[in-house]
């Protein structure tokens, strides 16, 4: 019942200090209960009901009971210090409302201190004394992140709302300061429980206020605020809503002239962000927008423009990231730097639009590959994290930010210290972060990815082993439905298909697989991360039919690459890429239905060279990816020689062949499959008639290929064979005789222990017939001591593996994880792997 009657008294709060008939019957309720309890309760409602009685003294102390009326008068005669108090109090809030420096709030602090604990227990002004006193020690906390302060803060303010009746005016302050020290607590340590106390706290204050009350607008700031904190950390998008509904209401009710309709359109629009951002609605994107917007040209000056010029920015790097349109990315960027160049730096916003203009200038070096644009990204980044206390919550999305730049320039400049610290920082957010809070599965897919980076570059098998953990940690800890989902699936099937470059274990292949599909209709809202998902999925798919050679699932994977093209934008940089992964997978259609003999029914070829051509155009710069897409293409057309004897086309192949390599820098790992290639479309035009000028060119990209030792060692031991083979056929025995020779002395590098199980019995099969050409060609040269050695090497090599025991990585990384990670690394300074590129 006493609850009851507080939170009913709290609910009709007075013009002046105290309501008197509420004030009245929750005293004497207190007393009666002290006369009839016993023991520690009989203890707390005596000590309830004189924090009541005293503030009835000043109105009518002929209704106190004598006891009470005694102990009071008793405590008034022999208490000198009770104008201290009041006096003290009075300085306070003198220092307060100016602009205090640190010396000030240590002399509040102290003045306070000393007052209330030489004041009477029940003097009237107690309570405004310990309120000050709590404002002053959480102010002190935001300047020197101090625990201590911010603990006392919440026990004087606590005290304060303890002692003073349910209605007595001042309540609503008490309560508002109360749930300020509890909300930074919880930014500093995570417990859920201070951020759950000051929700309730804050709906309190609220409650206590009268509609168009002066101090209504900054209790409904800071209850709004307490609501999205904890929809952050408990994903309820109920209080999401009940925030946007106090702003809402707030704005209503305060003029187009009131500065505080600046603040509220703007915290409107962070929350209506942070809604977008969990459900993928375009409506919350635009209507956040239009209401920052509307913030920016209310306020009047400079200052009161930063805030909502800071939101802002965050609102348009979300718009670009949904519609891609740069104006938006250039507009994020100014909105930003005024905002920085306007906020003092001690103010609570700075960090956040330090790190908002971290991600906008990062976003823009990835679309310009401006460096300027990323160096001030880290500088920005940087700032972020040297402005937020250690133990912040909020700490863990500037590290995670920073990481994020610093992982780019990684890429840019290949310094491995970036990659190091990026991952430092990755692991610090994930640990700041409980994993039910929204954010815990974006750091996490972060760290995945750049472990993953990192094993790529070392090896170190240990990276590519946490960064598998950690994607499969951060798709748990992604709320269903959230739209971060697909990315944390796509990260999954990153971190398993690089694992499974490396051991060849189709378990994780089919994982990675079935991680891919669930991406596909989790990034559905989005056109953009659609065709990435589609695309991703396309080439797994591919791969899969690669090692199985199921027809469904190339049929499969056509289709995803098919759907990716389509969905794509014809501006997307991206769109090449997956242009040429449908060609691929259209030519591995084309060749597996003229082995089968199955009667072709689309023109699969035709379509694939078209593509590959496309893929060209739209890769205009001279580097690997174009040199990639050219690659492509000459192997369509090599396919449509085979297919309709066209002359042109092996031109064509040639050219583009000899493009690719006159792009790739000598010692790039591409080089030799090129070689190869061109070779071989130089071997089918002098077939065709086209002359000896053609065959020692295909000789000679046979043997550059057999002698560059950066690249995979067996299609080395192809173009030796090849080499031979054609010399052989010519008539130019040592030439020949030198190319077998090669081929044999490669097979070891070839077929060493550390392949993957199912290459190495491709590699077994197309070798077959090696050390019989070898030892044949010997003989032909009147070597055949020679060509004994050969055919024993060869077939030794090949007999060898055959016969062995073989298992691949995975069983040997699970006993000895040691060993495999060195094995790993050898294997990488030995040999390149046709890297699987799925994108981010």
């Amino acid at each position: 019942m006493v609850d009851q009657l507080r939170s009913v008294a709290e609910g009709f709060p007075s013009d002046g200090s105290v309501a008197f008939a509420a004030l009245h019957v929750l005293s004497y309720v207190h007393w009666c209960r002290y006369l009839a309890l016993l023991g520690d309760e009989r203890h707390a409602e005596f000590e309830a009901a004189m924090d009541l009685f005293v503030h009835l003294q000043e109105s009518r102390p002929d209704l106190l009971p004598p006891e009470v009326r005694q102990r009071l008068q008793v405590q008034g005669d022999t208490r000198e210090s009770d104008d201290g108090l009041d006096e003290a109090t009075s300085q306070a809030v003198v220092i307060l409302q100016s602009d205090a420096s640190s010396a000030d709030l240590d002399r509040v602090i102290g003045l306070l201190r000393g007052a209330t604990r030489s004041a009477g227990r029940w003097h009237p002004g107690r309570a405004l004394a310990l309120s000050n006193l709590s404002a002053a020690l959480y102010m002190r906390s935001e300047e020197s992140s101090g625990d201590a302060d911010l603990d006392e803060a919440i026990d004087t303010a606590t005290q304060a709302v303890a002692v003073t009746p349910p209605c007595h005016s001042n309540l609503p302050n008490y309560l508002t300061n109360l749930g300020l020290a509890l909300c930074a607590r919880y930014e500093s340590r995570g417990d859920v429980a201070d951020i759950e106390a000051a929700v309730a706290v804050g709906r309190r204050a609220y409650r206590a206020l009268p509609p168009g009350h002066p101090n209504r607008v900054g209790v409904l700031l800071n209850l709004s605020g307490s609501l999205h904190v904890r929809s952050a950390t408990t994903g309820d998008l109920g209080d999401l809503a009940e925030a946007m509904d106090l702003l809402r209401r707030g704005s209503k009710s305060v003029s187009d002239s009131d500065p505080d309709l600046v603040m509220l359109l703007s915290n409107l629009s962070t929350l209506l962000m942070t809604r977008y951002r969990r459900k993928g609605a375009e409506r919350d994107l635009e209507e956040s927008l239009s209401t920052v917007r509307f913030a920016v040209q209310k306020a009047t000056d400079e200052r009161a423009r930063a805030a909502p010029l800071a939101n802002l920015g965050a609102v348009l790097l979300a718009r670009f990231e949904r519609l891609g349109e740069a104006a938006d990315l250039d507009g994020a960027a100014q909105s930003l730097r005024t905002a920085i160049c306007t906020l003092p730096k001690s103010h609570a916003d700075r960090p956040a639009a330090l790190l908002n203009l971290c991600l906008v200038l990062l976003t823009r070096h990835e679309r310009t590959e401006d460096p300027t644009d990323l160096t001030e990204a880290i500088r920005a980044g940087q700032a972020a994290v040297d402005a937020t206390p250690p133990s912040s919550t909020a700490r863990a999305a500037r590290l995670s930010g920073l990481g994020n730049a610093l992982r780019a320039r990684f890429e840019l400049t290949g310094d491995r210290s970036d990659l190091d610290q990026a991952i430092t920082l990755g692991r610090q957010a994930a640990k700041l972060t409980p994993p039910g809070h929204g954010d815990a599965a974006a750091y996490l897919c972060n760290l995945s990815n750049r472990l993953r980076i990192r094993f790529d570059q070392g090896g170190d098998w240990a990276d590519l082993t946490e960064a598998v953990q950690t994607a499969r940690l951060s798709v748990q800890w992604t709320r269903i439905g959230a739209p971060e989902t697909c990315r944390a699936l796509s990260n999954l099937a990153m971190a398993l298909m690089a694992r499974y470059e490396y051991v060849r274990d189709l378990d994780d292949l089919n994982e990675a697989i079935l991680a891919g599909r669930k991406a596909v209709p989790a990034a559905a809202a989005d056109a953009s991360n659609l065709a990435g998902m589609l695309n991703n999925l396309g080439i797994m798919l591919r791969v899969r039919f690669e090692s199985t050679s199921e027809p469904v699932i190339l049929n499969e994977a056509i289709d995803a690459s098919q759907k990716a093209c389509q969905v794509s934008e014809p501006a997307d940089p991206r769109l090449a890429g997956r242009l040429s992964n449908l060609s691929l997978a259209l030519q591995a259609r084309h060749q597996l239905f003229r082995e089968t003999n199955t009667p072709i029914e689309a023109d699969d070829l035709a379509e694939a060279i078209d593509l590959s051509r496309r893929a060209v155009e739209l890769a205009p710069v001279p580097g690997p990816r174009r040199a990639s897409f050219l690659s492509g293409l000459g192997n369509a057309l090599r396919a449509w020689l085979d297919q309709t004897g066209d002359q042109e086309s092996v031109d064509e192949a040639v050219a583009a062949f000899q493009e690719g390599l006159s792009i790739l820098p000598d010692g790039h790992p591409d080089r030799i499959g090129l070689l190869v290639n061109l070779g071989l479309a130089l071997g089918e035009r002098f077939a065709m008639g086209g002359g000896h000028k053609d065959a020692d060119a295909a000789i000679r990209a046979w043997s550059t290929a057999a002698a560059t030792q950066t690249g995979e060692a067996s299609a080395r031991v192809t173009a030796a064979e090849r080499w031979g083979a054609l010399a052989a056929f010519l008539g130019r025995v040592p030439s020949a005789l030198d190319g077998y020779a090669t081929a044999v002395k490669l097979l070891p590098m070839a077929a060493w222990r550390g392949v993957g199980k199912t290459s190495l019995e491709r590699l077994i099969a197309d070798r077959s017939g090696l050390a019989c050409d070898a030892g044949a060609c010997a003989v032909q040269a009147g070597l055949p001591e020679e060509g004994i050695e050969l055919l024993e090497q060869a077939r030794g090599i090949m007999w060898a593996q055959m016969l062995e025991t073989r298992t691949d990585l995975s069983a040997l990384a699970e006993e000895r994880p040691i060993l495999a990670a060195e094995l790993i690394r050898v294997r990488t300074s030995l040999d390149h792997f046709e890297r699987v590129q799925l994108e981010e």
